[in-house]
C-alpha cells in the first residue's frame, strides 16, 4: 500500500482527474511528493488557487500519519493503475486515482449494480432482495450503494444468496451512513465483500458525494438494474452515467400509480431493458450455470427483531402483513425489510400479495 497515494485524496479541490494528472506527469506518487514546488508548477497540472493550496496543504501533511489512521481501521487503498483496481472502472472516463476499501476487492468482471429509491414501497424492497438473491446464487456480485431501501435489500438479499456484495460509499471508511446500517456494513465485509470509497478519512456524507459516488456504482458494473426511482432520483444519475460508459441499464417496472415508480417506467419508454427477473440480466450476457445448483442445509440465526415477526409468523397457518404492521408497531418499509430477511433465510414464504405462512409449519 503506498502511502504518497493514500494522502493524495486528503487535499481539498484537488480531485480524481488532477490526481491521475500529477501521478502521470511525475510517474509515481512519491516523485508527486518529493518534487520542488517549482516542478509541481511547471507541471501545469494544477493552476491558480488549486495551485497554491496543493503546495500549501502538501507541506502540512504527514503520509505516515494518513497511513497509520488508515492501518488502525482496517482500511487498505489501490491506485488505478494496480492490479487489483476493478478493472471495468479503470476503463471510465474519470476513474478514482485512489480507491480506499475495507474487505476484498472483486476479483472478476461479473458484477451487477441494483439501485433505487431510498423510500422504497414493499414491492420494490421485496424486488431488490430477490433480484440480489438470484444473481448471488449464480455467483454474480451485486454492487450498490449501501442507502436505506433498495441498497439495503440488494445487499441483504446478496448476503442471503451466499455471494460477495459491494458497498459503494459516498464519505470516508471511518463512517457509517445510514448508522443503522453498521451490522449490515460490518456482515457484508466478514462474508467477503467490501466497503469501497475515494474519499479519505473523516470526510461526512455529503450531499454533493453522492452523484460522484453513483459514477463508480456505474463503471465497475457490466450493467445496472434501477428498481425503483422517482422522475429526478440519483439513481436516474447512476443510469445516465452507465450509459455513458457503454453499461447496459435494466428497468423494472412499476405501477402508473406510484411517484416512486415513474423514473424506471421513464427508463422503459426511453430504451432501457425491461427487467421482470434476474434472469432476464443471466440472459442478457449469457451468465446461465448449466450445472444443477446444491441445495443449501440450514438456517441462518434471526435477529431479536426477526424472531419478533416470525413469532408472529406462527401465530397462524396463514398470516397477513397488515395484522403484523397493527401489532408490531414497526413501519410499513422496516417490516416489509424483516418480512423479506424471513423469507431470504428460509423461514416463510409468501402465498400472495402480503400474506404469508411458515415454512415446514
Amino acid at each position: 500500500m503506498d502511502k504518497y497515494a493514500a494522502a493524495l485524496p486528503g487535499c481539498p479541490r484537488l480531485g480524481a482527474k488532477r490526481m491521475r494528472g500529477l501521478i502521470e506527469f511525475f510517474h509515481t506518487a512519491e516523485d508527486v511528493w518529493k518534487a520542488s514546488d517549482e516542478d509541481i508548477r511547471k507541471s501545469h497540472v494544477l493552476h491558480g488557487n488549486g495551485e497554491a493550496a496543493f503546495l500549501a496543504w502538501r507541506h502540512e501533511t504527514n503520509p505516515d500519519a494518513v497511513m497509520e489512521k488508515l492501518i488502525q481501521n482496517h482500511i487498505r487503498c489501490s491506485t488505478w493503475e494496480e492490479e487489483d483496481y476493478p478493472a471495468l472502472l479503470r476503463t471510465t472516463a474519470n476513474p478514482p486515482a485512489v480507491l480506499f476499501y475495507r474487505g476484498k476487492l472483486p476479483d472478476h468482471e461479473k458484477l451487477i449494480a441494483i439501485v433505487g429509491s431510498r423510500k422504497a414501497t414493499a414491492y420494490g424492497v421485496q424486488t431488490a432482495g430477490r433480484f440480489a438473491r438470484g444473481l448471488a446464487e449464480e455467483g454474480i456480485t451485486v454492487v450498490s450503494g449501501g442507502a436505506r431501501g433498495i441498497d439495503s435489500a440488494s445487499h441483504e438479499g446478496a448476503l442471503a444468496g451466499r455471494a460477495p456484495t459491494i458497498v459503494v460509499a459516498a464519505f470516508g471508511l471511518d463512517r457509517v451512513y445510514p448508522p443503522e446500517n453498521r451490522n449490515l456494513f460490518h456482515q457484508i465485509v466478514e462474508e467477503g465483500g467490501a466497503i469501497i470509497s475515494e474519499y479519505p478519512l473523516g470526510t461526512p456524507p455529503l450531499g454533493r458525494q453522492f452523484p460522484a459516488r453513483n459514477r463508480i456504482i456505474a463503471g465497475m458494473c457490466r450493467g445496472v438494474i434501477v428498481v425503483e426511482a422517482a422522475e429526478r432520483s440519483g439513481s436516474l444519475i447512476t443510469s445516465d452515467f452507465a450509459l455513458e460508459e457503454g453499461r447496459d441499464v435494466f428497468s423494472v417496472p412499476g405501477s402508473i400509480y406510484i411517484p416512486s415508480c415513474k423514473g424506471t417506467n421513464q427508463l422503459i419508454r426511453n430504451g432501457a431493458i425491461c427487467c421482470t427477473s434476474f434472469k432476464d440480466v443471466l440472459s442478457e450476457y449469457g451468465w446461465e450455470r448449466q450445472e444443477e445448483k446444491v441445495e443449501k442445509t440450514g438456517k441462518e440465526s434471526l435477529t431479536l427483531e426477526e424472531e419478533m415477526v416470525y413469532k408472529f409468523c406462527c401465530t397462524e397457518n396463514e398470516v397477513q402483513a397488515e395484522d403484523i404492521l397493527q401489532q408490531s408497531g414497526l413501519s410499513v418499509v422496516r417490516l416489509t425489510m424483516l418480512l423479506l430477511r424471513l423469507q431470504l433465510k428460509g423461514y416463510i414464504k409468501e402465498t400472495g400479495p402480503g400474506r404469508y405462512v411458515v415454512i415446514g409449519q
